[in-house]
């Protein structure tokens, strides 16, 4: 959508763009629910170093090689992401991975595989890579990928997030399963590869959620969230980097402006992380419109178990949104405040369903801040703001409606 669509204002030296189209709609706006990661909470040291040190330390024991945690960039994590399929960063790990163990050489994808055939595939995580770690050492040794290799690759591997959209990792392996010029071989190489991940379990049975988790929260965390030991990480997390976004007082005047228990929370975040880093300011929001991963995890469990097939509610499927506004009882029309087109998808589905929402797309602490204001400009959402803490600010410059064109 273009900008001439939008009114412009200056917020601090940054821009905060208002649909003129939805402008009585957001008039209305009575209630608040807000994204966590990205919004909330400033991720930017926390979850993508996490995506690295994953793809990193899995490729390491997979191909005993050296591999740079800085291999993967955060262009390329923040374009997985604008595809608004991989706001799971499990989702977004398995996609590097799988294309670039894809990209092998023919005799070094054919050893792994045969790697992987050797190993039992119903070991819990830790015990299926540290066997895969053992062969990978004898079978791989002589093996080394050159830098030529990842350079190449990660390059490719830019140009292959084009391709992606909001199906998440159904598009990876739509793209990738069936590569032009692939052979039986591999075919069965990436059906292995895929059980030995499981990239759609949880932790305890995925390799990628399980790393993932033990290097994003930490060893204390991560027992406290999953009621499990940790294996790959006995350290702290990359949690511990994480800072507060949203400041005390602007949650204060948005609960003057929109009256008591008018904030929630629908967020792709587990429970405890969330907390961990909210601490007291989780009081602030109305615990009857405050969903966690935990909620929707629980319903697609109950639904899959009744349908007889696997049922994803996760973003962009609008089931924790339309769980947190069951909270505000009545409303007139509730904001969504999210970090991603995933967040925006949401709402655009919630919509679709016959609610009345709007959403505002905040760009301000994204890894690639301009890049995010102008999918969202794109996009065409309803306001689009540097960050959540320009909220008050916005709704009250809404209501007093005295834009100028």
């Amino acid at each position: 959508m273009k900008t001439e669509n939008y009114f412009v204002l200056n917020i601090n030296g940054l821009k905060a763009y208002v649909r003129k189209d939805r402008l009585s709609m957001l008039a209305q706006v009575d209630g608040v629910i807000f994204d966590c990661d990205g919004v909330l909470v400033d991720i930017r040291d926390s979850y993508n170093k996490a995506i690295k040190k994953t793809v990193a330390y899995i490729l390491r024991a997979l191909l005993s090689i050296k591999v740079p945690e800085n291999l993967v960039s955060d262009e390329i994590i923040f374009l997985f992401r604008k595809t608004g399929g991989f706001n799971n960063d499990w989702d977004t790990v398995y996609g590097i991975l799988m294309f670039i163990l894809s990209s092998l050489p023919s005799n070094i994808m054919k050893i792994l595989m045969q790697q992987i055939q050797k190993i039992d595939l119903k070991q819990e995580p830790f015990e299926r890579l540290s066997s895969i770690k053992k062969v990978a050492e004898k079978e791989l040794s002589n093996n080394a990928l050159g830098n030529d290799f990842f350079d190449e690759t990660i390059q490719n591997l830019k140009t292959f997030t084009g391709s992606l959209e909001a199906s998440g990792i159904v598009s990876v392996d739509k793209n990738l399963s069936k590569k032009e010029g692939s052979t039986e071989n591999y075919a069965v190489f990436y059906s292995l590869l895929r059980e030995f991940l499981h990239p759609q379990a949880n932790v305890g049975i995925s390799v990628i959620a399980m790393v993932f988790e033990e290097f994003f929260q930490g060893s204390k965390l991560f027992r406290q969230t999953f009621r499990t030991q940790p294996h790959f990480n006995l350290d702290a997390g990359m949690i511990e980097n994480e800072k507060l976004i949203i400041k005390p007082e602007v949650l204060d005047e948005l609960t003057c402006l929109l009256g008591k228990k008018r904030l929630g929370i629908a967020s792709g975040s587990r429970t405890e992380p969330a907390k961990y880093v909210l601490r007291d300011l989780v009081t602030k929001f109305n615990p009857d419109a405050t969903i966690f991963l935990e909620t929707t995890e629980e319903a697609e469990l109950r639904l899959s178990q009744s349908k007889g097939v696997i049922v994803n509610l996760k973003k962009p499927e609008p089931f924790s949104l339309l769980k947190a506004v069951e909270g505000f009882k009545e409303y007139n029309c509730i904001l969504y405040v999210g970090d991603s087109i995933e967040d925006a998808l949401m709402v655009k589905k919630a919509l679709d369903a016959g609610k009345n929402f709007v959403f505002a797309g905040v760009y301000q602490y994204s890894s690639h801040a301009n890049l995010a204001r102008d999918c969202f400009l794109e996009f065409g959402c309803d306001m689009v703001i540097p960050s959540v803490n320009d909220l008050p600010y916005m709704i009250e410059f809404v209501r007093r409606g005295k834009f100028c064109e």
